[in-house]
């Protein structure tokens, strides 16, 4: 009993190991593809030798170690005895050790003899590859990539009839028919011709007549024949068309005749979760290549370092390729070096990346009913727990939420981040949209989170709710007073929640999606709302004095323990920022010279910052009251300034709540002199709160103020003259107490409830 009372009480923590085993899972999703190699009489040695290397860069360049790749040489059938095919590389997973083997396996590839079957059979091709994915999972992306120098050339194959003038034209209507086969069994087809004699249309009909649906409507995501006057360039074309198929990006570094030692550099956004960074060499024996982070550190070729994981394969072949997960982001070098002895070379760099992101959504009202019109806000963050707020990292990523449900169809919404009404803030990161429940919906409702970006994959976590057929009894909202707090300091805000019902309710706060970095403890874990009761429950989140720098991930939930139903969600909008040190608080003040000017520098920027200080708006909290109800309050933000803006929001049970907003056209918040404070209103009048007075703001609203800040000595010093005036000699002690005890009881009558609506605190 003793220990549950004592679990009662502590602060909610981020459960680290669910934590970690969640962002795990995080992860590419994998892809089944087959490479098919044109083994033709007509290839060079450099042909054959540049088809190995792109086989190899597909092979060993892929992100995810859960998928599966095959390699496979074609030519034709002349007489009997002969295979028009030969699978040189079976299905092979992509992790450590299929990676080693596909590296080997590549150089089966050969070009055939005329005793071999010389010709170039597209269809046969074709149907070895669909044959190796049939057992392929239906969820899993199935692809075909073909290399050709030619195009289709049946005419010494029996297999197509015994007159070889319409062998070719049989061969077609069989392509066709095995190109219907991959659409049907939605497989993709990505031909990739290099030389002079190239079919362009035959290429494209192959890539038009496949399986189509990828990636939703990413341009580059749509199969596409590609071609190219020589072989030199077929690994850099062919790993372009991955990155489109498999929706990431590439980025490439040449060095076109490197004797000595060279560097090359790709870039890795932040928005990247995971990469490769593959480097082809003419020459494999004779070079020796290097990996540098942005920062300039020397990466291992294997094991975490730098909150990374590495692992290189294919080191002793023409093609080498680092895989980075959780690569740090920003210009890598890869530094190559030539050995004595070896001929001049070039050599490609080429980066691969794909970030796959989460999709955090809540909706408000959690709880809706059939008919109503729902808010929806999403926010994206990468597995390391990184939001994503800055407009270069956001660029291109459209947002969307798809609401499924029984009783009508799947409806999709866009979501816009642009500060229009019903999204708060402008590219913040924060995505939302207005959507409206069916009226024929019964039942159960999802939103799911649907993101569409160029190298970009997100998940498709739902928001998973029941329709409610009457108001909840319980509603509430989450407010942050606080936007900004310091490494190992508590950021404030309020639950404010009010109780319907004639039974009181037991309330659980728990914060999904954070981040361990993030060090953070949320209070109170549990809160009880009386019957009848509304009330605004403190709430206290607490950093870690290593917590990570920049905006905090996840969302707090506030939940019925009785019902399961949530109350309220809201995501979590607090930055964590470093401790001012001493230049950060005095750059103004610090300058080169002696110790006397220094201090006479030091004291002129302490009495500059005095009088900014009393202008500063830092220390104020609002207060808005309908007659002598309190409903909402509102913290300036940490860093305010002469001013700060705010906006009425509509909350729970109908009432009005305060709102940082520092839009243009909303109230506006300045001191006076007199120690008030002046607010100017959206139609540009103004009204005037005194200290420790209201003023009236609009439809029975009036507004007042609390003022944390530590009152100077010279304003002591006025209240204590201000006490002696009047009568010229000093206010009788007596009389003094008697109004402090009228005032403190005036301010007990006012207050909502006396009783402490939550179980624990910090």
């Amino acid at each position: 009993m003793v220990c549950a009372l004592l679990l009662a009480l502590l602060p909610a923590a981020i459960p680290t190991s669910a934590h970690a085993e969640d962002q795990d899972s995080l992860s590419p999703e994998p892809i089944d593809f087959v490479v098919l190699v044109d083994e033709s009489g007509s290839l060079s040695p450099a042909d054959v030798a540049a088809e190995r290397a792109a086989a190899s860069v597909l092979a060993l360049g892929e992100v995810s170690d859960r998928s599966r790749v095959a390699v496979v040489g074609f030519g034709s059938v002349t007489r009997q005895g002969q295979a028009p095919v030969d699978t040189v590389c079976p299905l092979t997973r992509v992790d450590a050790a299929g990676r080693e083997r596909l590296s080997s396996c590549v150089s089966g590839l050969h070009r055939r003899s005329d005793s071999e079957g010389n010709g170039t059979d597209f269809p046969a091709a074709l149907a070895q590859g669909l044959s190796l994915l049939a057992d392929s999972d239906d969820s899993t992306p199935k692809i075909i990539f073909l290399l050709t120098d030619g195009r289709l050339d049946v005419s010494d194959s029996p297999a197509y009839g015994d007159d070889p003038a319409s062998r070719n034209a049989n061969g077609r209507k069989t392509l066709a028919k095995r190109v219907a086969q991959a659409r049907s069994d939605k497989v993709q087809i990505w031909p990739l011709g290099f030389g002079s004699d190239i079919d362009k249309e035959q290429l494209a009909a192959l890539a038009a007549g496949g399986y189509q649906s990828r990636c939703a409507d990413l341009p580059s995501a749509r199969p596409t024949a590609r071609v190219t006057a020589g072989s030199s360039e077929v690994a850099d074309i062919l790993l372009t068309a991955f990155a489109g198929a498999r929706c990431a990006r590439t980025m490439h570094s040449r060095a076109e005749s490197v004797s000595s030692s060279a560097d090359l550099k790709v870039t890795i956004p932040p928005v990247a979760t995971d990469g490769t960074i593959d480097v082809v060499k003419e020459n494999p024996d004779g070079v020796a290549v290097t990996y540098y982070d942005p920062r300039g550190r020397k990466v291992p070729l294997h094991g975490k370092a730098y909150g990374s994981e590495f692992e290189l394969v294919g080191q002793s072949g023409p093609v080498e390729a680092l895989r980075i997960r959780n690569p740090y982001p920003g210009t890598w070098r890869v530094h190559v070096q030539v050995l004595d002895g070896a001929s001049a070379q070039r050599i490609t760099a080429t980066a691969i990346w794909q970030g796959v992101l989460r999709s955090y959504i809540l909706v408000e009202p959690p709880v809706p009913t059939a008919g109503q019109q729902v808010t929806a806000h999403v926010t994206l963050q990468t597995r390391q727990g990184v939001v994503l707020t800055e407009p270069g990292q956001l660029n291109g990523i459209k947002v969307s939420v798809k609401l499924t449900g029984a009783g009508f169809p799947a409806r999709t919404v866009r979501l816009e981040d642009r500060g229009k009404d019903p999204d708060p803030r402008a590219h913040d990161g924060e995505f939302s949209a207005r959507i409206t429940v069916p009226r024929t919906a019964t039942g159960s409702l999802s939103f799911t989170g649907l993101m569409v970006g160029e190298g970009i994959a997100g998940d498709q976590r739902p928001y998973s709710t029941e329709l409610a057929s009457t108001s909840p009894p319980v509603t509430g909202a989450i407010v942050f007073d606080d936007r900004e707090v310091h490494p190992g300091s508590t950021a404030q805000g309020g639950i404010e929640l009010r109780n319907d019902d004639d039974a009181a309710h037991r309330l659980r706060l728990t914060l999904q999606g954070g981040s361990a970095a993030s060090a953070l403890t949320i209070g109170p874990q549990r809160i009880t709302v009386a019957p009848g009761q509304a009330v605004r429950v403190p709430l206290r989140m607490r950093f870690g004095p290593g917590a990570a720098l920049g905006t905090v991930p996840g969302r707090l939930t506030v939940r019925d323990e009785s019902s399961g139903q949530v109350v309220t969600q809201a995501f979590v909008t607090v930055r964590v920022v470093p401790v001012p040190g001493f230049l950060d608080r005095y750059a103004n003040a610090v300058g080169a010279g002696a110790a006397l000017t220094l201090a006479l520098a030091v004291l002129l920027a302490l009495r500059w910052q005095d009088r900014r200080r009393a202008r500063d708006t830092s220390d104020i909290q609002l207060i808005l009251y309908r007659a002598d109800t309190e409903l909402s309050r509102l913290r300036a933000p940490a860093h305010a300034g002469p001013e700060f803006g705010f906006s009425l929001r509509a909350a729970a049970g109908g009432n009005q709540r305060l709102l940082l907003d520092e839009a243009q056209g909303r109230h506006r918040v300045r001191r006076t002199a007199d120690g008030g404070l002046t607010v100017r209103l959206p139609d540009g009048q103004r009204i005037v709160i005194p200290r420790n007075q209201r003023s009236a703001l609009a439809d029975g609203l009036s507004l007042g103020f609390a003022d944390h800040r530590p009152a100077s000595r010279s304003a002591r010093g006025s209240r204590a003259e201000r006490s002696t005036r009047g009568s010229g000699r000093p206010v009788p002690k007596e009389r003094t107490r008697r109004r402090r005890g009228e005032r403190e009881s005036a301010g007990r009558n006012a207050t909502l409830t006396t009783r402490r609506p939550y179980d624990n605190d910090f």
